[in-house]
């Protein structure tokens, strides 16, 4: 477990950040694994959630910067490459505003693969 005295105020905001907006937007819909930590001399870690019971997305954490990996059949793959929508990467992903509208991105894109499977 993430052991949160270790981390600075930037980071715990961070963290807490994550779990409201994604909380507010999926509701019952997303369920958190628990935090990895990675050996890093800065703050780094990965938080696995499943949304909508299905789907395998890890966020990746590294000073202050948040990526979102969705499981594939080829692997993990960054939102970048799976959309042509905006996606807010390096320290802007961060910002609660940005991180909403990632996750909206996400949202879509999932409602597109469970689309396509109909």
């Amino acid at each position: 477990m993430l052991d949160l005295n270790n981390l600075y105020w930037e980071e715990k905001q961070n963290i807490d950040n994550i779990y409201r907006i994604a909380s507010e937007l999926w509701g019952e819909n997303i369920k958190f694994g628990e935090i990895e930590v990675i050996n890093s001399p800065y703050p780094e870690f990965n938080l696995p959630i499943k949304l909508y019971g299905v789907y395998d997305v890890t966020l990746e954490y590294e000073c202050a910067t948040i990526g979102i990996m969705i499981k594939t059949e080829q692997g993990y793959l960054g939102l970048s490459k799976m959309t042509d929508e905006q996606v807010y990467k390096g320290l802007k992903s961060c910002k609660p505003e940005n991180l909403l509208h990632n996750f909206q991105v996400l949202d879509r894109l999932l409602s597109k693969w469970v689309a396509s499977k109909n």
